[in-house]
């Protein structure tokens, strides 16, 4: 047999191994232990301590330390969640000093959310939306950067991004290029005929309202009819009233914006 005929084999056989290797490891982190570890990691109240799931020979031990009943009850209830009937050990010691910070996946888990948000919000204004946006966020701090026609159109998007849940500070790195406004204006003008169902149109409202900081969005009905975005309930200023309206009227697909909102002061 040929040399080369033999390398092939080789490499054939090395990316076989390799694929068995990635197989095997894809479904070892599909099995209740891993499944378990990562649910607690990701937790906001559990994450910053050492707890540990192990393999134990009735089920799943949980090794470690929390503060308290409540963590260590929390922590139980997790792994059940997943655990597929199998026997738990809770063995976590209580009475652990409350973490200082989060873990590093609880905290990657947030802030890649956090991204998900700001990327869903600038995609369902008209005014932003289609932009060439590059955003990252680490720990909470949003970094933006691309390329805009207009300052309001830069300063648009940091305000948006300002007040979406998750964020604690924007670094805006947009340029600005006036060439741009052709382009832009002609895309947002497409937004604009765009016909939007009218659930399409409710459910974008309802997250926008419940991604933006300023906003509470419990206490806002939102509907929408040909075209018409409604909303109804009660806000505790003019301020909090205007985001609200300014996100639902610049839903792509909103023809005109009814809104019954009322301004009820906390007492």
């Amino acid at each position: 047999m040929s040399q080369s005929r033999l390398a092939r084999l080789a490499a054939t056989a090395a990316a076989v191994s390799l694929l068995s290797s990635v197989a095997a490891t894809a479904m070892a982190q599909t099995n209740p232990q891993a499944r378990a570890q990562t649910l607690i990691d990701v937790n906001p109240l559990l994450s910053g301590h050492d707890i540990r799931v192990a393999a134990a020979d009735s089920g799943l031990r949980l090794e470690g330390t929390v503060a308290d009943t409540a963590e260590q009850r929390l922590a139980e209830a997790l792994t059940a969640l997943v655990a597929e009937g199998a026997e738990i050990d809770n063995a976590l010691t209580v009475g652990a000093d409350l973490p200082d910070s989060s873990g590093s996946l609880f905290q990657e888990d947030e802030d890649q959310t956090t991204a998900a948000r700001l990327r869903q919000t600038l995609s369902w204004q008209q005014d932003t939306a289609g932009l060439d946006i590059e955003l990252e966020v680490n720990r909470g701090e949003v970094r933006l950067n691309g390329e805009v026609g207009t300052t309001a159109t830069k300063d648009r998007i940091a305000s948006l991004a300002a007040t979406t849940e998750g964020v604690d500070a924007v670094f805006n790195y947009i340029s600005v290029d006036p060439a741009n406004i052709p382009a832009i204006r002609e895309l947002q003008a497409e937004l604009e005929r765009a016909d939007r169902p009218d659930a399409w149109i409710a459910s974008r409202v309802r997250r926008l309202l419940q991604f933006d900081t300023t906003v509470n969005a419990h206490s806002i009905e939102v509907d929408a009819r040909d075209g018409t975005a409604i909303l109804s309930g009660a806000v505790t200023s003019s301020a909090e009233r205007k985001v609200a309206e300014d996100l639902a009227a610049t839903v792509p697909g909103v023809r005109d914006l009814d809104s019954r909102l009322v301004i009820e002061r906390p007492r």
